[in-house]
């Protein structure tokens, strides 16, 4: 779909500017909490952008709502001197209403190597908005960052926790995310798998993936290597940066393994075999892409359906960077046009 050139408002001073509420599972939908958030907003805040294009929309009456809630976390009685293996106790998330009855609940995580990234990163709001331009509903979650004292599973524990709450809107249920956050999105939808065994919710209809890491090691690729060879260093994924990566991410083996931290592409196919029809985009010049297109490989073999593409030109993270050309937006923006195209041939009834 084309991208919407709506204009906004110029930013006011003063007046409300800040939306937060806590959704638990089984609570209002997403278009009931953000009617009764509007009422209560705090006024004076110029920190929080998101609410102000709420209201510009609503007074347009045309455009999208974006809203900031707070989803029940997965650690509400973490002891706070521990290393934080289980999550956050409430998780920020930024919703995303398109001005259409949506078609799909999108929850999406963005990347950044499982210890940095905010929901203003381009690849988290940009990609939102113009998932929402496509009718989607979108839950861009704000996941607790690997840190010192912040280890796996808990930004995974995050995603999970918002795809729980996020099943309980009308319609398709989506899990996704790009890089890490799509390592994230795999373990969240197989959480929210496991659930839907035991009768307690509805499993994740599809799962769309872009640019995945899901391997600590990856297997080598010539021609992979070949394309990225002249890369500059920073838009590297070498093994040693790779291992470094997923070591902050685990921190001690044996207090992850305890704690039930896992990476994804090491799976049995047993537990891959529950993941939904998957829809996977890979950089076109990125190391990481051996990882994606093995992931694809592996899914297969369980009998899972994978629609798997190379977005052509593009270096890992392209999706965080769609201001840097007309070309970076027109590679973003078809990016998601493939996987909005996509899903709707999986959600199809």
């Amino acid at each position: 779909m084309p991208r919407s050139d709506r204009r906004r408002p110029a930013r006011r001073r003063g007046g409300p500017s800040r939306i937060s509420l806590a959704l638990c599972t089984g609570a209002l939908g997403a278009a009931a909490l953000l009617a009764a958030a509007l009422p209560g907003a705090a006024a004076g805040d110029e920190g929080a952008p998101e609410a102000e294009r709420v209201l510009a929309s609503i007074e347009e009456g045309t455009a999208m709502r974006i809203s900031s809630i707070e989803v029940a976390g997965p650690a509400r009685d973490r002891d706070p001197a521990a290393i934080n293996r289980l999550g956050s106790a409430a998780v920020p998330v930024r919703l995303y209403l398109p001005a259409e009855a949506p078609w799909a609940t999108l929850v999406w995580a963005h990347g950044g190597s499982f210890s940095r990234g905010t929901l203003d990163w381009p690849e988290a709001d940009w990609v939102s908005q113009r998932f929402a331009d496509a009718g989607v509903r979108v839950y861009s979650v704000d996941y607790a960052l690997a840190t010192e004292t912040v280890k796996a599973p808990a930004p995974g524990n995050d995603v999970a926790a918002v795809l729980r709450a996020a099943a309980e809107e009308a319609g398709p249920l989506v899990a996704g995310g790009a890089s890490a956050g799509a390592h994230l999105a795999v373990l969240a939808a197989l959480a929210q798998a496991d659930l839907a065994g035991s009768g307690i919710a509805r499993p994740a209809d599809a799962l769309i993936l872009e640019y995945p890491t899901l391997h600590r090691v990856q297997r080598a690729d010539a021609a992979i290597a070949a394309t990225t060879a002249r890369l500059p260093e920073r838009r590297r994924f070498g093994a040693e940066r790779i291992a470094e990566m997923y070591g902050f991410y685990l921190g001690d083996p044996a207090a992850a393994a305890a704690a039930g931290a896992v990476v994804a592409g090491e799976l049995p196919p047993e537990r891959l075999a529950l993941l939904p029809p998957t829809v996977i985009v890979n950089a076109d010049a990125d190391d990481l892409r051996a990882s994606g297109e093995e992931f694809a490989e592996q899914l297969r073999a369980t009998g899972v359906p994978v629609v798997e593409a190379v977005q052509p030109g593009t270096v890992h993270g392209y999706l965080n960077r769609p201001e840097e050309s007309d070309r970076a937006r027109a590679d973003a923006q078809e990016t998601v046009d493939r996987f909005v195209r996509e899903l709707r041939g999986i959600l199809a009834p």
